[in-house]
């Protein structure tokens, strides 16, 4: 496997390297990051073998077609412009498409919103990879039958929310070959955003040993961000790299 962490700015990526991640996330959340990054003059070039992937802005209102279509199709496509003038190759994304929050009519247009901007992605060679939020491996299912070339970024911790059983091992059983950047935190479970703790790895309840058996008997051996503060990136990477060592036993 391939850890990485958050980078916010251009300074952590010193921090990530000195200690040694394979990677970094570049977080492209809103305007001012855009600016940021678009700025920075950064590129995906390391003599040590680390490279950058990249996190888009938030969706804002998800019921929202005018936003969806005026606000949030025009940033992606902004920040893949950014991000492949830096180099990078890969964008995580975030699109609701959980059907007991989001009206159908909107889902099926925002199916249409998501193509529209993998298309536009390819064309800069850049992957777009939707993120699981609340949603089931069907809700991811319906999508990638409209989109079949968007990637799947599957965030653990998100898997813990608003379900009784964590909704990755069912993303992993039917959407595994789609699978191409993982997310990596704890929480407790809950109903909502404000659970959305991103604890240190064992801190909460998510099936850690579990859910990476699952990942790893898929094949999967890719890259992981762990969505963690500074302060608990070693640690964590050290408990995932154990955790899978003994899966594999």
């Amino acid at each position: 496997m391939l850890y990485g962490g958050h980078i916010k700015a251009p300074e952590d990526i010193d921090f990530l390297r000195k200690l040694k991640f394979d990677f970094g996330e570049v977080i492209v959340r809103d305007k001012a990051s855009r600016s940021l990054w678009a700025n920075s003059g950064v590129t995906n070039q390391y003599d040590d073998g680390f490279f950058l992937v990249a996190h888009g802005p938030h969706e804002g209102p998800p019921n929202d077609l005018n936003n969806i279509w005026n606000t949030y199709i025009p940033a992606l496509a902004e920040t893949v412009d950014i991000i492949e003038r830096m180099g990078i190759s890969f964008l995580t994304i975030h699109s609701w498409m959980d059907p007991r929050f989001v009206k159908t009519s909107v889902l099926e247009e925002k199916k249409n919103a998501l193509r529209r901007i993998v298309d536009y992605g390819r064309q800069h060679k850049v992957v777009i990879s939707l993120e699981n939020l609340s949603e089931n491996a069907a809700d991811f299912e319906a999508v990638l039958n409209v989109v079949p070339d968007l990637a799947v970024t599957l965030d653990v911790g998100h898997g813990q929310l608003l379900t009784e059983t964590n909704t990755s091992f069912g993303i992993i059983e039917r959407l595994g070959s789609s699978i191409r950047h993982v997310h990596l935190h704890d929480n407790r479970g809950g109903t909502g955003v404000r659970d959305d703790l991103h604890l240190g790895i064992g801190e909460g309840i998510v099936d850690f040993p579990g859910i990476l058996r699952a990942l790893v008997g898929s094949g999967y051996n890719g890259t992981m961000t762990l969505e963690l503060e500074k302060y608990d990136l070693q640690k964590g990477r050290a408990k995932i790299n154990r955790i899978i060592q003994l899966s594999q036993e």
